[in-house]
C-alpha cells in the first residue's frame, strides 16, 4: 500500500514539475488563462463531441478484442466500462489504472472468463501501440523535413518516440511468436505441461487472436480511426484558445506526444503532455508557447468531461468497488500476464 502511495506521490511531483516548466515559458499577463472572453466554446464543444467519439471507437476496439473472446457484453455495457475506466486512468486512484476496474466489473458478469476478460484488456493496450506506431511512422515519412528541422530538445523527444514504439512492436511480434502453437508445444514438451497450466493457458488464450484474425485486424483498423478522433479532440482545443496551425499540423505532432505522454510516469500524462505540445507545435507551426499549453490543457478538459460522466456511473450500486477489490485484480492481472 505505502509502496503505491509513494508511486502516486512520485507522480504528483513530476506532474508539478512538468507542469512548472511549461508554464515557465508563458507570459500569463497575455495568455488566454486571464484575458476574458478568449476562448471560444464552439469549437470546445466540437473538442468535447471528437472526445466522446474516442470513447465510443475505444469501447468498440475492445468490444472486438473481447467477441474474439466469445464474451459480449454489448455496446452499451462496454462503452459505460471505458467510461468509468477513464476515471480510474485520470485520478490513478491508489495507483490503481482502469485497466483493474474494468476487469473487475466485467468478471463480475462474465466469472468463468477471467483469463478471456483480462487477455482481452492486454490485446487492446497492444492494439493501441500497433496503431500509434503506424501512424508515426506515416507521420514521419510523410513529413520527414519538417520532423528532421527541429530543435535539439524536439529532436530528442522523436528519437525516443521511434526507439519506444519500435520496441513495443518488437514486443507484439514476439507475444505472437510466443504463442504460435508449435513454440507453445515445444515449451510443455517432455510433460512439463502439468507444472505450467497457467502458461499453457496464457498463450493458448492469446492465440484466438492469430485464428480469429478478422476481428483482430478490425480492432487495429478501428484503433487508427480512435486515434485521429483523439487527436483531433487537440486540435479543437488549439483553435479554441486562438492557434491557427492546420489539423495536419497537430496530426503530425500528436502521435509523437501521445507515445511519450502515455508512459504511466505523470498523472494521465498532464504535465508531460503540455511540454511536449509546446516544443513540437513551436517547431512545427511557431505556436506561441501560452497558446500551445493552454490548447493541450483545453484537449485535456474535454476528455476529462467524459471520465467526469464515468465517475457519475462508477457511483451506482452495480459499479461500485473498494480499491481493495482493485487491488486485488491487479495483482491477479499482473500474475496472468
Amino acid at each position: 500500500m505505502w509502496k503505491k502511495v509513494l508511486v502516486f506521490l512520485l507522480k504528483l511531483v513530476l506532474t508539478g514539475s512538468c507542469l512548472a516548466w511549461a508554464l515557465s515559458q508563458v507570459d500569463l499577463r497575455d495568455s488566454v488563462f486571464f484575458r476574458s472572453g478568449a476562448v471560444d466554446y464552439r469549437w470546445m464543444v466540437g473538442g468535447v463531441v471528437m472526445a466522446g467519439l474516442t470513447v465510443m471507437l475505444t469501447a468498440l476496439r475492445w468490444r472486438l478484442f473481447l467477441l474474439a473472446q466469445g464474451v459480449d457484453p454489448g455496446m452499451h455495457r462496454t462503452t459505460e466500462l471505458t467510461l468509468i475506466g477513464n476515471l480510474f486512468n485520470l485520478l490513478s486512484i491508489g495507483g490503481i489504472g482502469g485497466d483493474a476496474a474494468r476487469v473487475l466489473l466485467l468478471i463480475r458478469e462474465h466469472p468463468q472468463r477471467k483469463l478471456a476478460v483480462t487477455m482481452a484488456v492486454m490485446v487492446d493496450h497492444l492494439a493501441g501501440m500497433v496503431s500509434l506506431a503506424g501512424m508515426f511512422f506515416i507521420v514521419s515519412v510523410a513529413k520527414f523535413d519538417a520532423l528532421a528541422n527541429q530543435s535539439h530538445l524536439g529532436k530528442g523527444v522523436i528519437q525516443f518516440a521511434w526507439v519506444y514504439l519500435s520496441g513495443g512492436l518488437g514486443l507484439v511480434l514476439l507475444c505472437f511468436l510466443a504463442a504460435c502453437p508449435p513454440v507453445h508445444r515445444r515449451i510443455h514438451a517432455n510433460g512439463r505441461e502439468w507444472k505450467w497450466e497457467l502458461l499453457r493457458r496464457v498463450p493458448e488464450t492469446y492465440d484466438v487472436y492469430r485464428r480469429k484474425w478478422p476481428l483482430a485486424l478490425a480492432g487495429v483498423g478501428v484503433s487508427f480511426v480512435m486515434l485521429l478522433a483523439y487527436f483531433l479532440t487537440f486540435w479543437c482545443g488549439l483553435r479554441a484558445v486562438g492557434g491557427t496551425a492546420s489539423a495536419g499540423t497537430v496530426l503530425s505532432a500528436m502521435p509523437v506526444i501521445d507515445s511519450v505522454s502515455s508512459l504511466p510516469i505523470s498523472v494521465g500524462g498532464l504535465g508531460v503532455r503540455e511540454k511536449l505540445f509546446e516544443i513540437l507545435m513551436r517547431d512545427l507551426a511557431g505556436t506561441p508557447p501560452e497558446i500551445s499549453v493552454a490548447a493541450s490543457l483545453a484537449g485535456f478538459a474535454c476528455s476529462t468531461f467524459w471520465a467526469l460522466i464515468g465517475g457519475l456511473l462508477f457511483l451506482r450500486k452495480r459499479d461500485r468497488v473498494t480499491v481493495a477489490e482493485l487491488e486485488g485484480v491487479d495483482q491477479r492481472t499482473e500474475q496472468e500476464t
